[in-house]
């Protein structure tokens, strides 16, 4: 059975979306429709990624031999603007909690494959550890 998360909407991704508006608001007010319009672009992708944004929890069928394997992956969609990551389980490698500067907000980083990195802001954050400690085994 799939499980879905969803993105936490956070004080930097509102305060980056007010930001944008009154920047774009601001240079149509001055005339500047070009530099306006180009603001509102990248305000529309900024929403869309982050309303949009989903972790899903699921099974890939796969086998080489024939038959159907199971595997437990993650899959990272971060809306219609761009390609969903897939995350296998057996290659997580590592999971830790981080914070940003002055601690004003915090994620999830995992670690999986070579080298790689995810982050993730989950709504509720207990649920999506636990999940992910359930699939992992």
């Amino acid at each position: 059975m799939d499980r879905i998360f969803h993105q936490r909407f956070t004080i930097a991704a509102k305060s980056g979306i007010t930001i944008l508006t009154l920047l774009a608001f601001w240079f149509f007010l001055q005339r500047q429709a070009v530099v306006g319009f180009l603001l509102v672009i990248l305000l529309m992708v900024m929403i869309e990624r982050v309303v949009h944004t989903r972790y899903v929890f699921s099974h890939d069928f796969s086998g080489s031999d024939g038959g159907k394997e199971e595997k437990n992956v993650l899959i990272i969609d971060k809306g219609r603007f761009s390609h969903p990551l897939i995350i296998f389980f057996e290659d997580i490698k590592k999971v830790n909690m981080m914070s940003t500067a002055f601690h004003l907000s915090h994620y999830i980083l995992i670690e999986y494959g070579e080298g790689k990195m995810a982050s993730f802001q989950p709504e509720d954050e207990d649920a999506f550890l636990s999940e992910l400690k359930k699939r992992s085994k």
